[in-house]
């Protein structure tokens, strides 16, 4: 079964405006990115800089918009320069070290988080970032501390990303095949108040890898009622209900997490649940093992 991972980045706020004739593009940058319309913002800092090439701030907004945009190697070239121009833009670092880890480089990015966490030491963004880069270099331990600590240090009024973090955390002992730890702390992320298709089908997941299949067919239910497209709640689901004895059921959402796949144009899943569904009334219960990717 396929586990959903959930990333996200926090918000590192936009800088003082400019003095001078940059002002007014520089203003509408920031405005465009605090709306969330990045095209429109880079287009704005990239004036400012044609204007002004020294002017650190520009770079340093405009990676945000470039890392909010997905384009990660123009995020990490923009807060290269800001840091060269402005090396107190300490910030930057954090923004690389995302730019990093999306680039699928965790080495660099667990450098850039320590630097920061050097300077700011109860900044609760750098060690959820870093722990994300040490689930990503399979260094589980690290994440999990990383996380807790980021728990610790979270406001406690920001309750989606407090559920976040407990989602995260549950996948890292998911992977330490810590099964119990990892239902308290997808629970712990379901009680935050944020319904999220993810954390309840996770949790399913640990109920299944546990037996417990009438709970893990009900987490995997509610998975489905919040997100009618959860392929992995349906195959989920169907493992679950197929161990119970139900095969019927089971074929029934196997057969609908193949039309989801299909429909995505992922012809290799579709494939794989059409195999599956064949050998269904030749095989005995399944194993407990990730079939798909």
């Amino acid at each position: 079964m396929a586990i959903v991972f959930m990333l996200f980045s926090f918000p590192t706020g936009a800088l003082a405006l400019p003095q001078g004739s940059s002002q007014d593009l520089f203003k509408l940058g920031i405005t465009h990115l605090e709306s969330n319309e990045y095209a429109a913002a880079i287009e704005n800092f990239t004036q400012v800089i044609e204007a002004n090439p020294n002017y650190s701030k520009a770079y340093y907004n405009r990676c945000l918009a470039f890392l909010n945009s997905s384009d990660y190697q123009h995020a990490v070239a923009d807060c290269d320069t800001a840091l060269e121009k402005s090396p107190e833009f300490f910030e930057a670092y954090l923004n690389r070290g995302l730019a990093y880890y999306n680039l699928q480089l965790p080495a660099a990015a667990i450098a850039d988080f320590n630097y920061f966490l050097s300077i700011f030491p109860d900044d609760f963004r750098a060690y959820y970032d870093r722990g994300l880069a040490y689930f990503d270099e399979e260094n589980y331990h690290e994440a999990v501390a990383d996380y807790t600590r980021a728990l610790k240090l979270i406001p406690q009024t920001n309750t989606q990303h407090i559920a976040a973090i407990h989602n995260n955390l549950g996948l890292t002992y998911l992977q330490l095949d810590d099964f119990e730890l990892a239902i308290k702390d997808f629970s712990q992320a379901i009680s935050a108040g944020v319904e999220d298709a993810s954390y309840y089908c996770n949790r399913g997941y640990a109920f299944r890898q546990l037996e417990k299949y009438s709970q893990a067919i009900a987490d995997f239910t509610e998975s489905i009622r919040l997100n009618r497209r959860q392929s992995a709640a349906y195959i989920g689901r169907g493992f679950a209900l197929y161990n119970s004895g139900r095969q019927q059921e089971a074929r029934e959402d196997f057969l609908l997490a193949a039309e989801y796949f299909r429909d995505c144009g992922k012809m290799q899943q579709f494939h794989q649940i059409i195999y599956l569904i064949k050998i269904l009334r030749h095989k005995s219960p399944f194993a407990h093992k990730t079939l798909l990717t």
